[in-house]
C-alpha cells in the first residue's frame, strides 16, 4: 500500500519566533542638521531608518541515500520543484530544516518547532536521529547543506539546555529548537551569512 506523505508542520514552522529580530537583523542611522552651520544635537526630530531582512525557514524530504524528494517552499534542485511525495509504508526518510542568515549581523536567540505527525498514517521518529550544523554559508546549495548537516553534531533527544544542545524532541513528534517556551534548550545564535540546518529521521507508519 503507498500513501501519500506531505512535508509535514511547516506552517508551524513558519511561525518561528526570532526574538531578537530589532538588533539582530535592522539596523537605524539617526541623522540631524544645523542649517546655520553650528554644532548638532540629535532630538526626537531627528530621521531614522530602519531596514530588515525576511529569514526564510525550508524544510525538506531527503532519502537515506541523500537525494532530495521534497521542499516547502519549492526548489528546482529538489525533485524538479515537488512539495510532495509518495512513498511506501516502511520507508525511513530523512528530514531537513534550516534556516539561512543573508544578513553581516548575528542572529541571537533564534527559536523554530516542527510537529511531526504520530497518527497511524504518518510517521515514527527514529530515536536519535538528531542532528546539527551552522557552519555552511547562506550562499550554499541544498547538496552543501544535507551533506554538512548529515555529518554534523548529533544531539541527544532530551530537553537539555546545555552548551550546544539545540534541539530536542519530546511525545515522538514536538521538535523544538532553541529556547522555546516549554520546551527550553540552548540559545540559538546564527551568524552573519550561515545557515543552520537540523536533520532527524521518520519511519513511514
Amino acid at each position: 500500500m503507498r500513501t501519500t506523505s506531505r512535508v509535514y508542520g511547516l506552517a508551524l514552522c513558519l511561525t518561528l519566533i526570532i526574538s531578537a529580530w530589532g538588533s539582530a537583523v535592522m539596523a537605524a542611522t539617526n541623522q540631524a542638521t544645523d542649517p546655520g552651520g553650528g554644532g548638532v544635537a540629535l532630538t526626537a526630530s531627528g530621521a531614522v531608518t530602519v531596514n530588515s531582512t525576511a529569514l526564510q525557514l525550508v524544510k525538506q524530504v531527503w532519502t537515506t541515500a541523500g537525494a532530495c524528494l521534497a521542499s516547502s517552499p519549492a526548489d528546482a534542485t529538489c525533485n524538479g520543484s515537488a512539495t510532495t511525495v509518495t512513498v511506501a509504508a516502511g520507508t525511513q526518510l530523512k528530514f531537513v530544516i534550516f534556516v539561512k542568515n543573508a544578513t553581516t549581523l548575528a542572529l541571537s536567540d533564534v527559536r523554530f518547532q516542527d510537529t511531526l505527525d504520530i497518527t497511524p498514517t504518518g510517521f515514527t521518529y527514529v530515536a536519535g536521529s538528531l542532528k546539527h550544523d551552522g557552519n555552511q554559508l547562506d550562499t550554499a546549495t541544498l547538496a552543501q547543506i544535507y551533506a554538512a548537516v548529515d555529518a554534523g553534531t548529533v544531539e541527544t533527544d532530551v530537553v537539555d539546555a546545555g552548551a550546544g544542545n539545540y534541539a530536542s524532541i519530546t511525545g515522538g513528534s514536538n521538535i523544538t529548537v532553541g529556547a522555546v517556551v516549554g520546551q527550553v534548550n540552548a540559545a540559538l545564535s546564527v551568524a552573519g551569512n550561515r545557515t543552520f540546518a537540523l536533520e532527524f529521521q521518520a519511519r513511514k507508519n
